[in-house]
Order: C-alpha cells, then structure tokens, then sequence
C-alpha cells in the first residue's frame, strides 16, 4: 500500500508532535518487541500498545489505518522497526534541544554578560552583537534542517506502519477474493427473491387477469346466439385465452416454481423432468428438504441442463442423480447425446458454473465429441 497520499493530510506541527512522541517511546517498544518474540499470539499489552501507535500515526502522522490483523510476529517486526525509528528520532530531537540550549545561553551571553556558553571560544567577554548577527541565520538554517529532519523521522514512522501493520497483498488479495464471493452470493440470492417476486406477481396478477378475461368471453359466447359469427369469434377468443393462461403458468414455472418454496424440491424435480424435452430418469435417495439456497441452485442447475440436453445434445434419453453424502450435494445430469459442451463465458454451463461457485460448490464437465456428456456439480449443505 502506498502511503505517500495521505501524509500530507496531518499539518506540519502535527507531524513535529506525533514524531516526537514516538521518538521517545523506544525503551517501550524495545521491551514490547522482545515480548512479542518470546510468547506465542499478541500478548495484550503489546498489542495495546501497538493500538496506541496505530492511533497515533492517524491522528498525527496522516496515516490510512487499514485495520491489518495484528500477530505476534508482526507486532515483533514493527515494534523492532520503532526502536530504529525511535533513536534517530531521540538523536534528532537531542540536537533540537542542543540547540535550543545553546539559542538560549548565547543570548544570555549577549544581553546579560552571563560566562556560560556552549563553546569555549566564546569565554572571556562573552558575545559581541557581530557574533550575534553571525550566528542568528547559521542558526536558522540548522533549526530548519533539525525540524525537516524530524519531520523525516515522522516520515519513517508512518512507512514502518504502512509496513508492517497494514495487511500484505496475499491478505488484500484473499479479503478481496471473499469480498466478491459474498458480493456474488448477495447478488444471486437478490435475483432469486426477484425471480420470487415476479412468479408471484405473474401468478396472483396476471394469471388471474388472464383467468377472469376467459370467463367474460365464456358468458358474452353464451349470451350471443349460437351459430352467429359474434359466437364463433367469441369461442376462438375463449380458446386463446385458455392458452394465454397455461403460457403464464408455464412462464411462472420456468421463472420459479412455487413448489420450492411450499414442498421442496424433490417434487419440483420429478416435475421437470416430467416437462423435459428428452425422456429422464431421476435418482434421489434422499428426498428429505435441504437448505433454501441449495434447493435454489440445485433446481437451476437441472433446469439449464435439461435445457440444454433438449436444445443441443440430439439425445435419446438423460438422467438426473441426486445424493447427499456428509453434509454434501452431489448432482449428475448425463446424457447419451453427441457431447461436444464446453464452459465457454456466455453460454448457460458458464452462468451455471458461476452460480455454483457462488454457493460455495464446483461444476464438472465432462463432454468428449460424439458423447456421452456428464456433468457433475457439488454442493455444500452447511
């Protein structure tokens, strides 16, 4: 992680106060960083004090906490890099005060007569205001230099954090690969409840529209002389409505079955294979009711499967497998097509392939030209 952004977002004084209060925690962190080595996790007054640092590098030195996870190692490696930190920060701020000390007897000197200087070419009559003149830039300059370097040794502090206590690239990488299986896992199971919503909205709204509309035109062919062009048209537009209503139930089927929810999904797969283009054979020793989710998925996989055995495979028959062995779901769609399937990105074994992995499972093919074709997909019930 780069942490060079956000430096400057501390003021300058701020750097100058939060280096020098690092800087004179280094006998601490020494103790801490030996500690550290000695007992196994992060014992809790290392890691209070590796807290306090943490807060005191964002509030002074303007650095982005990303919250790594601290262990003992780790502690051991930053409160080791504190201690190099901290002498040369101790070393910057001795010369700071030197300085100061020395600012303060020159002037006693010059004002005051006094005969206690920091340098012994300046006993006898003390300061002239030449020496004065001479030295005031000289010291300027060297004031400047110690603060920059102090503000370099803030500089320091904040890389050993960015260093060693934010979180690696392996860490960011496995944080961001759960990031997106959770995100995908979020997303598939808001389209499922929206797939929900739309079979129930089809069923109760829609359907029952379409069911209504074909009992007004049933009365208005009754009411109308039998025989007349009005009736034939009527019965025509009976007929039509009657077919509006099974095109519905069969949209809201393939959006959704209602049955999932209500009965599970072992009635939900002898109804479609029931409905499959190619005669199917289904196997399931274990009928009993799995988790919401995997019933979701599992139902989805044979649906698309079964689909595409009667678009593509030229199959004479197929065959679902359904077991539960230790808390697992083990499904096998096979045909005795012409083979041939691949998990190309756009077709429907990719879209499956990805919902599976959103769950937590795998997706095997295994379709060799000229067949037969097999797919296997795993699922964890926990």
């Amino acid at each position: 992680m780069d942490p060079s952004p956000a430096v400057w977002r501390s003021t300058p004084a701020r750097m100058l106060w939060g280096a020098a209060l690092g800087a004179v925690t280094w006998p601490v962190d020494l103790v801490g960083a030996v500690v550290a080595l000695v007992r196994r996790g992060a014992p809790l007054g290392v890691g209070s004090l590796v807290a306090w640092h943490r807060r005191r590098t964002v509030r002074f030195l303007g650095w982005a906490d990303p919250g790594g996870v601290l262990t003992s190692p780790r502690a051991a490696r930053y409160l080791g890099a504190r201690v190099g930190v901290g002498l040369v920060g101790t070393l910057v701020l001795g010369l700071l005060w030197y300085g100061l000390f020395g600012v303060v007897v020159s002037l006693a000197s010059w004002l005051f007569d006094v005969r206690l200087t920091v340098d012994a070419s300046f006993q006898g009559d003390g300061l002239a205001t030449s020496d004065v003149l001479v030295l005031v830039p000289i010291g300027a300059v060297l004031l400047y230099l110690d603060l920059m370097g102090l503000i370099g040794v803030g500089l320091l502090d904040r890389s050993a954090a960015a260093r060693w206590l934010a979180p690696s690239r392996s860490e960011r990488l496995e944080a961001q690969v759960e990031s997106l299986t959770v995100s995908r896992a979020e997303l598939l199971a808001a389209l499922d409840a929206e797939r929900g919503r739309i079979e129930r909205d089809l069923h109760d709204g829609v359907q029952q529209r379409a069911v209504a509309l074909g009992l007004l035109v049933n009365r208005a062919r009754r009411a109308v002389g039998p025989g007349s062009a009005g009736a034939l048209l009527l019965e025509q537009a009976g007929l039509e409505a009657e077919r509006l209503v099974t095109d519905l139930r069969e949209v809201a089927w393939r959006v959704r079955p209602t049955a999932l929810d209500t009965h599970g999904l072992a009635p939900v797969l002898a109804e479609l294979v029931s409905r499959a283009g190619v005669p199917t054979e289904l196997e399931w020793d274990s009928p009993g009711r799995l988790p919401a989710g995997v019933e979701t998925t599992v139902y989805y996989v044979v649906a698309e499967a079964l689909t595409n055995v009667a678009k593509h495979s030229a199959a004479g028959a197929a065959g679902v497998v359904v077991s539960v062995v230790d808390e697992t779901v083990r499904v096998v769609i096979s045909d005795d097509g012409v083979g041939g399937a691949v998990v190309s990105p756009g077709h429907g074994l990719a879209g499956l392939a990805g919902r599976v992995a959103a769950a937590g499972g795998s997706l095997l093919v295994a379709s060799p030209v000229g067949g037969p074709t097999r797919i296997e997909v795993t699922l964890p019930c926990a």
